[in-house]
């Protein structure tokens, strides 16, 4: 956060060789399966990747008589080969996504400095962690393990707002401030561009996932959607003891997704900050300006 989300790593499933060598069966009821047909189509993306609009035609000239120029030196005398002009500079190809981090981490650097590069993101699988941890966002909170940022080095100071327990204050949610404001550093249309540069890595990590869902942009999008939705809760909040841990006293925010109680966990000032933030990204990955600002 001196950005991370934008940001994305696992898992084959191995068969076992005796199921591949028995004839198909069938189950009284059940239609048999055809292995010999064809899979069926990858359905058409719901929110494609626009592409960047191309340059207009430039304008007609109108032509003027030359006027006679001296003879340059070094022109080449008839017959002689004209040198080709150079290619004009293409993009690098992309890495494999084995090979990403290298890559992930100059583009990060570039858009939140080398220093909040060493001090939050870890430095391997960077991109299949991100996919992992944004796929993620709308139910439980995946391991520590698998995140592509650091833990924060602050522990949470809770109050105590009155008798009943410790309180989720204003300056608790201060711990997040530098990631916010680091978050607010990077234009949204930059991260967008950097997304659309390097989505064929995203998208090799998605599939691996072995996830129903084709396409990792549509399922970023509905995070996004999901994130825009959260409630906004007024500091400070109840919390209670659970499991050598804290937890809201409120059923109703505890049973929110993780992603969402991220959000809570800001205030309403910074929550809103990084809703306008996502929001904006969201108009520049689908050129619709997304959910209504709450």
């Amino acid at each position: 956060m001196r950005y991370a989300i934008l940001i994305l790593l696992f898992l084959a499933a191995l068969g076992g060789i005796w199921w591949f060598t028995q004839p198909p069966r069938t189950v009284p009821g059940e239609p048999s399966i055809d292995f010999d047909s064809a899979p069926a189509p990858r359905p058409e993306p719901r929110y494609p990747l626009p592409q960047p609009e191309p340059l207009p035609d430039p304008e007609p000239l109108t032509l003027l008589e030359p006027e006679p120029e001296p003879a340059d030196p070094l022109q080449p005398e008839p017959g002689e080969a004209v040198p080709e002009p150079e290619p004009a500079d293409e993009p690098e190809p992309l890495p494999s996504l084995i090979d990403s981090d290298p890559a992930a981490l100059t583009v990060l650097r570039g858009l939140i400095g080398v220093e909040a590069v060493a001090r939050w993101i870890r430095p391997e699988w960077i991109i299949s962690r991100t996919v992992v941890v944004v796929h993620s966002l709308d139910g439980a909170a995946p391991p520590v393990e698998v995140r592509p940022l650091t833990l924060l080095r602050r522990a949470p100071q809770t109050g105590s707002g009155s008798a009943d327990g410790p309180y989720w204050t204003e300056a608790t949610a201060q711990r997040y401030a530098d990631l916010v404001e680091a978050l607010e550093t990077v234009p949204p249309a930059t991260a967008a561009a950097q997304y659309r540069r390097h989505y064929p890595l995203f998208q090799e990590a998605w599939e691996e996932l072995g996830e129903p869902e084709p396409w990792f942009n549509d399922r970023l999008i509905d995070i996004i959607d999901h994130l825009l939705a959260a409630p906004e809760v007024a500091l400070p909040i109840e919390l209670v003891p659970w499991e050598n841990r804290l937890k809201f006293a409120d059923d109703e925010l505890e049973a929110q997704s993780w992603g969402r109680k991220l959000l809570i966990r800001l205030g309403p000032d910074q929550a809103a900050d990084v809703k306008g933030w996502l929001r904006a990204l969201r108009r520049d990955l689908t050129g619709q300006p997304g959910l209504p600002q709450a």
